[in-house]
């Protein structure tokens, strides 16, 4: 799938909004590590204990350390991502892949990890992954994002059947679109916001069918939005798909600091 142009002002305001960080700065309140492929224990956190890599018996070489909390991966085959490791990860550690909106960069990135997931696990239960582009644009998303899932599982581990995705703006049609090619790798699909970008009804039923999916949208977001995705919660339920709305009261299309964030961990949770 190549990559999407903005849907609308609102999305453009997204692109906009992570566009005004420089890239040398991090503008994240948690403290993230750049790390490669060679640089072991990240910079930073040098007193936190790593996961062991090492008790994935067949890793790859290439991996980097796990140490919680949240991380810029690259220099590894599928980087560039960000990555927030569990406080106490396990095989039964579930994995959310989140898309980003606009069009990808590691600033947009950070944003959307920063505005929809930085607050929403606060035990850090969950490892999250935000892939991104280099070049500030994904030319094959789909790719990409299976590409990260496969390299995070390899090196991390976790319950490679309680693997989540999920996106906004951009990100979330991205994930509708990457849902219905890859429906087999993930568990659920959540959109905030997110719509589908095809009208195939039976390529939906066959992809959603027996999966939960989560609708959201802002309530002061573009009337487009609000619309598409009232239409896509209305059809997955007449598909027989579980189905979830949600209107976030106040919000716009950019989630506002003090978002409650835990809604979209908790759907994951009791999925």
């Amino acid at each position: 799938m190549r990559g999407l142009l903005l849907c609308g002002a609102a999305a453009a305001a997204l692109l906009l909004a992570a566009g005004c960080a420089d890239d040398s700065t991090n503008s994240s309140a948690d403290s993230v590590a750049r790390s490669d492929s060679t640089s072991g224990a990240d910079a930073g956190e040098a007193d936190a204990a790593p996961a062991d890599v090492a008790a994935i018996a067949d890793h790859p070489s290439f991996c980097v350390a796990a140490v919680a909390g949240l991380h810029d991966i690259t220099g590894t085959p599928a980087s560039p991502y960000y990555v927030r490791h569990p406080a106490n990860p396990s095989p039964s550690t579930q994995t959310v892949v989140f898309l980003p909106g606009g069009a990808g960069s590691r600033n947009i990135a950070e944003l959307t990890y920063q505005l929809w997931l930085q607050s929403g696990d606060p035990q850090l239960d969950f490892r999250v992954v935000v892939p991104y582009a280099a070049d500030g644009n994904f030319t094959d998303e789909t790719q990409r994002a299976t590409s990260v899932l496969d390299e995070v599982l390899a090196c991390y581990g976790g319950d490679a059947s309680k693997v989540h995705l999920g996106g906004t703006s951009n990100g979330g049609v991205g994930a509708f679109a990457l849902m219905l090619a890859e429906h087999a790798r993930f568990a659920t699909l959540l959109g905030a916001p997110g719509v589908f970008s095809t009208s195939d009804n039976n390529t939906i039923k066959t992809a959603l069918t027996g999966k939960a999916v989560f609708n959201g949208v802002g309530e002061n977001d573009a009337a487009s939005w609000k619309d598409g995705v009232a239409q896509t919660h209305k059809l997955l339920q007449s598909l027989g798909v579980d189905s979830t709305y949600e209107v976030f009261k106040g919000q716009g299309h950019i989630l506002a600091a003090g978002f409650d964030q835990t809604v979209f961990f908790k759907f994951w949770s009791s999925h």
